[in-house]
Order: structure tokens, then C-alpha cells, then sequence
């Protein structure tokens, strides 16, 4: 039986993520384009952030999740009207000579049928959570469906009569 060793020399490593994988990805292409002329910018594009952002409906009400960290909730502007709905935060600090600004912006096309008054929003731990009621005339209502049993059940009987009236002749 072949030795196996305990350990092997891959393991152990922290393993990168989709964004980590991504961001060198991006890095690489771009100094091969650019030869390395905007490296004195590099430092400001590392410490962008992507943040995520998620919808989720059913057919009650429409959620919505932003990560905004760093955020103070009076810094939030939210924006509902009957067919979108708009999300911006803006924030600039200033101090020992330096400079900084973040901001977020996102907007999305809501479908009909919502309940713009009925909107709920809760901001905790940098994120925020929105619940997007559907007006109770948009939601669906199950239809009930006259099923072939019951059409079934009629011939049977059309058809036991029109074989009594033909045994009476």
C-alpha cells in the first residue's frame, strides 16, 4: 500500500474569494492595458467597495436588502413612488488633511400593484430593510377550476336519461 502523506502542501491557505479573485483579475488586465500609468490611483480604486444589494418578492409584498455600511440613518434618502423606488446615501468627512467622500445610489423599477403608503423600512448593523406591500386588489386569488369529474358526472346523467327514454319506445 502506497504511502499517503498527512498533510498536503496546497492545504492550509486561506482560499481567495469570488470578489478577492475578481479584483486581481480586473488589476492584472488593467496594468496590461495601461502599462502600470495610473498606479499613483490604484490605492483609491482598492478601497472601492461593491455592496450588495437584493430584491425578493412574493406574491404579499416585495423585500428589499441594502448593505450600507457606515451609514447614520438621517444620511439615508428613500424614495417610494407607485412604479420605483429610490435609494441614496451620501456622506463626506473631512479632517487631518485628508478627504473622504462615500456615496450609494441605486434605483429600481417596481412592478404595478404596489401599496406605496404601507412601506416599511428598518435600518440596524448597516443595513437596511424595506418590505414593499402589494395592494390587496394586485394580489393573486386562486380560481377555482369546474374540473371534467363534474362534467363527466352531467353526461352520465344526460346520458342514463336518453337511454331510459329509448328503452320506454
Amino acid at each position: 500500500m502506497a504511502n499517503v502523506p498527512a498533510v498536503r502542501n496546497n492545504q492550509g491557505g486561506r482560499l481567495a474569494s469570488r470578489r478577492d479573485r475578481m479584483q486581481n483579475d480586473f488589476d492584472s488586465l488593467f496594468n496590461r492595458m495601461l502599462g502600470g500609468w495610473m498606479s499613483p490611483f490604484n490605492e483609491q480604486f482598492a478601497q472601492m467597495r461593491v455592496w450588495d444589494f437584493d430584491v425578493r418578492e412574493n406574491d404579499k409584498e416585495i423585500t428589499v436588502r441594502a448593505d450600507l455600511p457606515g451609514f447614520d440613518e438621517n444620511e439615508l434618502d428613500i424614495q417610494v413612488t407607485q412604479d420605483s423606488l429610490t435609494i441614496k446615501a451620501e456622506k463626506q468627512q473631512t479632517g487631518d488633511g485628508q478627504e473622504e467622500f462615500r456615496s450609494f445610489y441605486r434605483a429600481i423599477t417596481l412592478p404595478s400593484g404596489i401599496d406605496a403608503d404601507k412601506v416599511q423600512a428598518s435600518y440596524r448593523n448597516g443595513v437596511l430593510e424595506m418590505h414593499i406591500p402589494r395592494s390587496e386588489a394586485s394580489q393573486p386569488r386562486r380560481v377555482q377550476i369546474q374540473g371534467a369529474k363534474s362534467n363527466q358526472g352531467q353526461s352520465q346523467e344526460v346520458n342514463a336519461k336518453s337511454t331510459d327514454k329509448a328503452d320506454k319506445k
